[in-house]
């Protein structure tokens, strides 16, 4: 099976629906009560997050509290925290202390501190967070590690340490403004977003029309083409918003950031994420149909033949 069966395959209706960014939401006058008590963290939530993260990373690794400060940030601690989605968003961020990382873990001594990021943050994708979509009944608990261990040179909405129990960046009230250089930007990324989906979708109803072999291979290319634009599009658009959150850039009120906010509002985000998905998932299946496993990433393959070394 080659991708392009896979992806029809797996393929399914997109539809462009209205999103739940917090970013545009009216700020609250107090934090979530679900997580604050007289502005510190209820003592049964730190406990939970700490007890999530650790317990898997010193299941992996030595000594993580040595080598870890764990933050809460982002919205969900801001008092932009009432967004109309169940669950909500919750983000634990991790700052490394890289030095004392390796000096716990010999194994990953020759390993670079993007490339230790880097492992730990797909630790958390494919054997954590599955955990933790549904925490404590309320919130999906996502885990980051920046390569950048200072969580005040990403510059976030708020910053709670559940390592100090206090706050390291406290949450201001202030909301986002409309602005209409950015607004024609953004709707550039819709109108780009509707062209995709409109062609992926009448892809999709000429495969499920096609009454022979070259009607069924000619509607395949059209959704993997769709498929595919609808993935770069995704990927720039976070892609920059990871710069904004960067010691380069401006944080909350970075364009890139307002950008990733107002397609999430708008419902272009969670479509493009479904024909990203759509297309990973087929990747993955084309590879175990084709070598009976799915690959590991070049990313992997270089950590795996360092650790032997």
């Amino acid at each position: 099976m080659d991708f392009h069966e896979a992806l029809s395959n797996k393929a399914e209706p997109v539809e462009l629906t209205r999103g739940d960014s917090s970013y545009f939401s009216k700020p609250q006058l107090g934090l979530d009560p679900r997580l604050f008590r007289n502005n510190h963290i209820v003592p049964s939530v730190r406990n939970a997050v700490l007890a999530s993260l650790f317990g898997h990373l010193n299941n992996k690794y030595n000594a993580a509290e040595s080598w870890s400060h764990v933050w809460l940030a982002g919205s969900g601690v801001s008092h932009q925290w009432a967004a109309e989605r169940e669950p909500a968003d919750l983000d634990c961020l991790i700052g490394i202390n890289y030095e004392q990382f390796r000096m716990s873990n010999p194994n990953y001594r020759g390993f670079s501190d993007k490339e230790v990021a880097s492992m730990l943050n797909e630790g958390f994708r494919n054997e954590l967070q599955e955990d933790t979509k549904n925490f404590l009944g309320s919130f999906e608990l996502t885990f980051y590690v920046n390569v950048q261990s200072d969580i005040t040179k990403i510059k976030p909405y708020a910053a709670y340490s559940l390592t100090d129990d206090d706050w390291t960046v406290e949450p201001v009230q202030s909301s986002a403004e409309h602005r209409q250089d950015w607004d024609l930007k953004v709707n550039r990324d819709r109108m780009m977003a509707l062209d995709i989906l409109s062609r992926y979708t009448q892809a999709l109803n000429k495969l499920q029309a096609a009454q022979n072999d070259a009607m069924r291979v000619n509607a395949e290319r059209e959704i993997f083409l769709a498929a595919t634009q609808g993935t770069a599009l995704f990927e720039d658009i976070h892609q920059g918003r990871k710069s904004a959150f960067s010691e380069a850039g401006e944080g909350y009120s970075d364009f890139a950031n307002y950008r990733w906010q107002a397609n999430k509002d708008s419902g272009v985000i969670p479509a493009l994420r479904k024909l990203k998905d759509l297309t990973d998932e087929s990747k993955k299946a084309t590879e175990v149909s084709t070598y009976g496993v799915e690959l590991p990433s070049a990313d992997v393959l270089i950590r795996r033949a360092m650790i032997r070394e």
